[in-house]
């Protein structure tokens, strides 16, 4: 491998990564699907399994249960080898709901440790390990509509401002 390969790579597997944090908080179930091979393995501990399943779970519950979430990437180790890559990403995830009449911020802060797999020229994960650092939740004592007055609202759908800048998802898309 040459080092324009790996850096390319690099920068496919990020995108990747990138995706499947877009298409969770947006709820899109395509886009989540597309960071993963079709006989790709999800393990969260309680949950193991073909990660496709994991994804047709996770994005009903994440629209039943939160009034929103934000994922969130800090930084990845990458070690290819030729059409393999070992990847280690510490990430942080809040989920926002209100339940018998109490908000709360539930954050997740743990790391993604993935298997990567080049197939057919495309950089996808093929088996996925999250492991738990820590978790808490915290009561919020201000409303989030008065803290986000005058702010653009986001959605959690396809008609969230950013589809308008970035229209093509799936597994098909470009990554530039």
């Amino acid at each position: 491998m040459d080092k324009l390969d790996i850096l390319w790579s690099e920068r496919e597997i990020r995108a990747v990564l990138q995706r499947y944090c877009r298409g969770l908080d947006r709820l899109d179930e395509e886009l989540v699907k597309s960071a993963y091979h079709e006989d790709a393995h999800d393990d969260r501990g309680v949950i193991r399994g073909n990660a496709h399943d994991f994804v047709k779970q996770i994005v009903p519950l994440l629209r039943d249960a939160y009034t929103g979430t934000l994922h969130t990437l800090h930084g990845s180790t990458i070690e290819i080898d030729g059409d393999a890559a070992g990847v280690e990403s510490y990430c942080t995830a809040y989920h926002y709901r209100e339940s018998d009449g109490i908000k709360r911020v539930e954050q997740f802060a743990g790391r993604y440790v993935d298997r990567f797999e080049r197939r057919d020229g495309v950089w996808k994960i093929a088996r996925r390990l999250v492991l738990n650092d820590f978790s808490l939740a915290q009561e919020v004592p201000l409303d989030p509509a008065e803290a986000q007055a005058g702010f653009n609202p986001s959605h959690r759908d396809l008609t969230d401002a950013s589809y308008q800048v970035l229209p093509l998802r799936g597994p098909d898309a470009p990554t530039l």
